[in-house]
């Protein structure tokens, strides 16, 4: 009698299938948080976020809710989609189309749920601060979308293309285009209202989230713990390096070098490391060598063991 062997799961490919579910579960997520500061934070305020959905928002408010923002978010991101599928990664597209349609779906459903009222913003005060927490939790989740590699769509999609034809910076260009957006519902305020006044405060207003929501963006972008570069220049650099491998657990690379003014060979030493690792570093350094010079960088980014994960 034969036995068949249980076919068995390669543990990397496994992990990987785990990532990807879980970076799914956690977009998706995101996803319900930023529908949810559309709905709760910015449309009460009166104010608009950046990208298609602020254009779908500027709709909205032009049409007094005639035409709800979920529509444009779909009908606007189709053809983009189809732009991505043909130029992007397939795995950036295929995250991003599904966060599309959740987005809008989301969007639609919480329209016609009557939520409580988080703040009153018939009072200046409390609308600044609805539109600020709306910017935080925007660029927030945002973010952590991003580093789990998808996007919301919209002028990401466009952003990346034109950056990759062009090489404008994204941030540039996304950053162009969602301040016209916010002068458009300046002008669309002041029409509706017939008062210039309201035009200029829905106008600055979402400038401000705008630029609340880049900050907390990239933040998380970022990191809260940032990864520094260290150069460090010493003569007991063979005491120094040793001792960062053994107490931080970093790893160390030397760089051979020559002074230019003596014209000695020296050995540059060089490391990766996070902000609350650098006091310690420093310590070592400077307790072997106190004449050692040391060089701190702000890295962007880093990827690999120890640092950000590839997703």
């Amino acid at each position: 009698m034969e036995h068949t062997r249980k076919k068995t799961i390669d543990p990397a490919r496994k992990k990987a299938i785990l990532r990807e579910v879980r970076a799914v579960v956690l977009m998706s997520l995101m996803i319900t948080i930023e529908a949810l500061a559309v709905t709760l934070l910015y449309t009460p305020a009166g104010v608009v976020t950046g990208g298609v959905t602020g254009i779908s928002m500027l709709i909205t408010f032009a049409t007094n809710g005639t035409v709800p923002n979920w529509i444009f978010v779909a009908v606007a991101n189709t053809p983009l989609l189809i732009l991505a599928f043909r130029h992007l990664h397939i795995r950036f597209t295929v995250y991003t189309l599904l966060m599309t349609v959740l987005f809008a779906a989301e969007l639609a459903l919480f329209d016609n749920i009557r939520f409580p009222q988080l703040f009153d913003v018939s009072e200046p005060a409390w609308r600044v601060v609805s539109v600020v927490f709306g910017a935080v939790t925007m660029g927030f989740a945002g973010g952590v979308i991003v580093r789990l590699g998808g996007s919301t769509g919209g002028m990401d999609i466009v952003s990346l293309l034109l950056n990759r034809r062009y090489s404008i910076s994204m941030g540039t260009i996304s950053m162009s285009l969602n301040v016209v957006i916010a002068l458009a519902l300046g002008v669309v305020r002041a029409v509706g209202a017939h008062n210039f006044r309201a035009g200029v405060e829905g106008a600055s207003l979402s400038i401000i989230a705008l630029f609340v929501m880049s900050i907390a963006f990239n933040n998380v972008i970022l990191g809260i713990n940032r990864t520094k570069t260290l150069f460090i220049i010493s003569d007991k650099w063979d005491e120094i390096a040793p001792e960062v491998l053994n107490r931080m657990h970093r790893g160390v690379t030397y760089i051979p070098c020559r002074g230019a003014y003596t014209n000695q060979e020296k050995t540059l030493v060089y490391i990766l490391t996070k902000t609350i690792e650098l006091a310690s570093i420093r310590r070592i350094v400077l307790e072997r060598d106190p004449k050692a010079i040391i060089s701190i960088i702000d890295t962007r980014e880093v990827i690999g063991k120890g640092f950000s994960a590839v997703n």
